[in-house]
């Protein structure tokens, strides 16, 4: 089984030692990178692969919530902060754990468990589910829905949980839109904010920064105006 690739972001180089302490008494965890800037990582993250971030929050230049806010099809995220204060807008940006320094090997556990849970795949009969696919298969209410991606109008995010909407229904799943969006197929599906996948030949019209999707107004941030642009040609 393939390691899951770490990267591990804190101003104070001792919280990275013990942090990278930790994790190394977890097997199927790689460190592939440690830095002491936000900034520093993101230019890693343009040309190299990472499922997941360990983050610090205060930090110099750029802190951790803003960096989350400005990274394209993020990776998923674990906070590592001496605050509790930004827990609630931590979880606003549906990132896997929030963790308060000092952390303990058990705490960190329990985080590592939560990622492994929202990293369960969707499945789709037949094929490797790396590829990205044509017929979704959702669990829902102890039951699976199957969704051929064509019907897809758009997918939202709401926590721990993505709404796919469908043929005018829709099916509630508990799945992490970063996972769903790399199954789709990228000529065909574009992610307009951190909260919303759309259909790219369901797009009505983009009026400002919102977009009309089967009736309903979507809004489009910033850092994905011109992925929506390159996508229609315009």
């Amino acid at each position: 089984m393939r390691k899951t690739r770490c990267i591990l972001i804190d101003d104070e180089p001792i919280a990275i030692r013990i942090l990278t302490r930790h994790l190394e008494l977890f097997n199927d965890i790689d460190i592939v990178a440690t830095f002491n800037t936000a900034t520093a990582a993101i230019n890693y993250m343009r040309d190299n692969s990472v499922d997941l971030v360990f983050s610090d929050i205060d930090m110099p230049q750029m802190n951790g919530l803003e960096f989350l806010r400005v990274v394209k099809n993020p990776p998923r995220f674990i906070y590592t902060t001496a605050y509790r204060e930004y827990a609630a807008d931590a979880f606003d940006l549906d990132v896997v754990d929030y963790l308060v320094k000092p952390i303990s090997i058990e705490r960190l556990g329990r985080a590592l468990e939560r990622y492994y849970e929202r990293c369960k795949p969707v499945i789709n009969s037949g094929a490797n589910n790396t590829e990205q696919c044509k017929v979704l298969n959702f669990k829902s209410d102890k039951k699976i829905v199957r969704v051929d991606t064509d019907s897809i109008t758009h997918i939202e995010s709401m926590g721990d949980y993505i709404v796919c909407h469908y043929n005018n229904k829709k099916v509630v799943s508990r799945e992490r839109i970063s996972g769903i969006f790399q199954l789709l197929p990228n000529d065909k599906f574009i992610r307009i904010h951190r909260q919303y996948i759309v259909a790219i030949d369901k797009i009505e019209s983009v009026v400002g920064n919102m977009v009309t999707v089967n009736g309903l107004s979507l809004p489009v941030s910033r850092s994905y105006r011109s992925d929506l642009k390159k996508s229609m040609g315009v």
